[in-house]
């Protein structure tokens, strides 16, 4: 009977433990595990009868050594040898599948003095404790504060760096107190709150820049914290915030350096482009009249004398451009140009200006083209004649006895570009090996008694470099100190077909052809009064002259002119101010005059300042005489085809009444789509005239800036209503136009193309404004 209450009792205890989930283990006083609770099978795996005896230490132990040392331990607490211990402690049991649990183990005695120990699986919260210590270590040792805020912005968890980095205890920051003692002002902490509740929880876009926040500290000064803000779990968000007062104090510092170090450059410009002004001026004078003598009976000492003053001039003015264009270059401000040009004619061009120099040294200078070398390219010619001259020049300056040669050759192909390789080899003084690396820089000779022996400043190989990078090419130099230097230059060309006039390479201007102008010469300066009265004369010009603008304006009133050459820097009035009035304010007459600006001022904002004014173009001071000349034949020749219009204007006012006039439009798809109403047929000729004043306007525009993109949109919208009035004459014109735009190709015609629109247009207009008062019945 009490056999099977004692079994009843143990099913009962067995029932009990399975249910709360316990790991109970009992044994007798030589360690043999004599009971094993049910529940140890789903928290270990092991099932209970696999555990009794001594497998218990062997299997949930993580070595048997272990084990039977714990066994041992637990024998003499049996024996009553050592104390036991009633605390609770944890312990790591080895599972079935080879992972661990934490036990939490309680040992006790039974009234029998049988040991039985009960077990608690701790091991979710073991991990917990784990990841909140790791995660108390890091917050503890992080520098940036760590904020855990509601909805409402109330903060819910400060990491402790706030005192370490704004001074305030975490309790004086919890809750709303924080947006109370780190913001003066609490609309500003408002709207900052606010901005981060729509971006975070309403995923709308951000009212404020709260990236970075200036806070205060506890003491009163203020810190730039720079904040990392992220959603948090139930309704909260997480700011994480960096101190970089340091770096924003350095990028102010940063700031103001770099303003300081553009208004040095805005200055040190100014102060060149005035430099340029006060020297260009005199220098103007010195050079036109010196051109002006050597076209006299002069006798062979005196035209030595003035071709001596005269190669004085142009070393001059070299020198002054030299130093302007590496100041346009430094500040990025030299633009690089793509025009179609002759390549064999440009490089011949240029060595054919060298030859009178090394002609002077007797030694030779030979040209070498190689077969294949483009002829037609599109690139910049002016700034590769420049660079060629540059190294020529230097080659010939440094060479006293044998020769200097120019190899041009082509290299490999890229679809439409082609590499084409120039070499300059001289036999002259060559370059000392430990300065080779340094000859590209500016103010930088060889040997310090060089500019004293050969002349020069070291500013011609660093414009060289400098312009060989503009336009996307390579260039090294090699050379033996007292035998020579070979400079190899390798330039991308886009290569065309199409063969181009170079009216540049046209040296033999007939300067004796009468010109035949009415000219303006507004212009303060007396001595260049007088070098442009002659020169102008002796064309067959008829001039006037102003010394100021506001004599420019009034004479303007008073008289017709052809042409205006307008000073841009004077007393009383400047040029750009008289531009403006006798563009605007005069008559509509004087407006369509050609303004042409006189300037020793070379930079681009001072060019296009002028344009922008109404000026049509620009010469500089001091200018050659073909330069003038070539300036003066193209807007003469405007002119005169103005006038010429001007009178077939008038004549076709009255060809109408002409049977035999044949019109420029045909007005029958328009009266077609329009079913004949008066109404839309004026409105309609309104609006085109209207469109393509505004086209015209827009070339004129676009084309002094080489917009083709722009003036290809403009062509392309027109294009239509050119068909839809019938302007037979004026469709092929608008359809190459478009083309030529689109492809940015074959624009050496543009010009003439326009002025042929403009001409066809005014007779178009004339028809349409008849038309117009047909259809009002006036």
């Amino acid at each position: 009977m009490n056999s099977n209450k004692k079994i009843e009792q143990l099913k009962s205890v067995d029932l009990s433990l399975n249910e709360i989930n316990l790991i109970a283990v009992s044994c007798d006083e030589n360690g043999n595990i004599t009971y094993v609770s049910p529940a140890t099978e789903s928290i270990i795996g092991f099932k209970p009868e696999s555990l009794l005896g001594d497998k218990w230490w062997d299997l949930t132990y993580f070595s048997k050594e272990e084990g039977q040392i714990f066994k041992q331990k637990l024998c003499k607490t049996i024996a009553k040898k050592e104390t036991s211990n009633p605390k609770p402690y944890d312990r790591k049991l080895k599972c079935k599948d080879g992972s661990l649990k934490w036990i939490e183990f309680r040992d006790s005695f039974t009234v029998d003095n049988r040991f039985v120990s009960v077990g608690v699986d701790i091991t979710e919260w073991k991990k917990n404790e784990e990841i909140k210590v790791q995660s108390d270590t890091i917050i503890n040792s992080i520098d940036s504060i760590v904020l855990v805020s509601d909805i409402d912005g109330n903060v819910i968890f400060a990491s402790p760096s706030v005192t370490k980095m704004i001074g305030y205890a975490v309790d004086e920051i919890m809750g709303d107190k924080w947006w109370k003692v780190t913001y003066d002002n609490e609309h500003n902490a408002n709207y900052i709150k606010n901005s981060i509740y729509k971006e975070v929880f309403l995923d709308l876009k951000k009212d404020a820049n709260f990236s970075r926040q200036k806070i205060k500290t506890r003491e009163g000064t203020y810190k730039w914290i720079e904040w990392q803000i992220s959603k948090g779990v139930n309704n909260t968000y997480i700011s994480i915030g960096t101190d970089v007062t340091s770096r924003n104090l350095t990028e102010i510092e940063l700031k103001k350096a770099k303003e300081f170090a553009e208004e040095s450059l805005k200055a040190k410009n100014e102060f060149l482009a005035n430099m340029s002004h006060e020297i260009r001026t005199p220098l103007n004078a010195v050079i036109g009249f010196t051109d002006l003598l050597l076209e006299t009976n002069l006798s062979a000492e005196q035209i030595e004398y003035l071709k001596t003053m005269q190669n004085s001039g142009n070393i001059l003015l070299s020198l002054i451009n030299n130093v302007l264009d590496l100041s346009k270059l430094e500040s990025n401000k030299l633009t690089i140009e793509e025009i179609p040009f002759n390549l064999h004619n440009k490089v011949k061009e240029v060595v054919k200006l060298m030859k009178i120099k090394a002609d002077e040294k007797g030694i030779n200078l030979n040209l070498i083209v190689e077969n294949g070398t483009p002829t037609q390219v599109k690139s910049d010619p002016t700034k590769i004649g420049q660079i060629l001259l540059n190294l020529i020049g230097n080659a010939v300056k440094f060479t006293n006895e044998g020769s200097v040669i120019l190899t041009v050759k082509p290299l490999q192909e890229e679809g439409k570009i082609r590499n084409v390789y120039f070499e300059i080899k001289d036999t002259g003084i060559g370059i000392v090996s430990n300065k080779i690396n340094t000859v590209f820089g500016a103010f930088t000779q060889a040997k310090s008694d060089t500019s004293r022996i050969y002349g020069g400043t070291g500013l011609g190989l660093a414009i060289v470099k400098k312009l060989v990078s503009l336009l996307k090419g390579t260039i090294k130099v090699e050379s033996v100190f007292g035998k020579g230097s070979v400079f190899k230059l390798t330039l991308p060309l886009k290569q065309i077909s199409k063969q181009v006039s170079d009216d540049k390479l046209n040296l033999n201007h007939s300067q004796e052809q009468q010109l035949d102008l009415k000219v303006l010469l507004v212009e303060d300066n007396k001595t260049n009064q007088l070098l442009a009265k002659i020169r102008l004369e002796k064309w067959g010009c008829k001039v006037a002259i102003a010394n100021n603008g506001i004599e420019g304006v009034k004479l303007t009133q008073k008289e017709d002119f052809d042409i205006i050459l307008m000073d841009i820097q004077m007393p009383v009035m400047d040029g750009f101010e008289a531009t403006k009035i006798i563009k605007n304010d005069i008559s509509e007459k004087a407006s369509k005059i050609p303004i042409i600006a006189m300037t020793a001022y070379t930079s681009n904002a001072e060019i296009n300042r002028a344009m922008n004014y109404g000026m049509e173009d620009y010469i500089f001071k001091p200018f050659k005489p073909t330069e003038l000349f070539d300036i003066l034949k193209k807007y003469g020749n405007v002119v005169k085809a103005n006038h010429d219009k001007e009178k077939e204007k008038e004549e076709v006012q009255v060809t109408p009444k002409n049977n035999n006039y044949k019109k420029y439009t045909d007005l029958k798809f328009l009266k077609e789509e329009s079913l004949n109403e008066d109404s839309i047929l004026i409105l309609l000729i309104e609006i085109f005239i209207k469109d393509f004043e505004e086209y015209l306007k827009t070339f004129e525009i676009e084309f002094k800036n080489k917009n083709w993109e722009k003036l290809h949109a403009a062509t392309h919208k027109i294009k239509p209503n050119i068909s839809m009035f019938g302007i037979a004459k004026l469709d092929p014109i608008i359809f190459s136009l478009d083309t030529k735009f689109k492809n940015e190709t074959n624009l050496e015609d543009v010009e003439i193309l326009f002025e042929k629109c403009k001409e066809i247009f005014k007779i178009v207009k004339v028809e349409l404004l008849n038309e117009l008062k047909s259809l009002n019945h006036e």
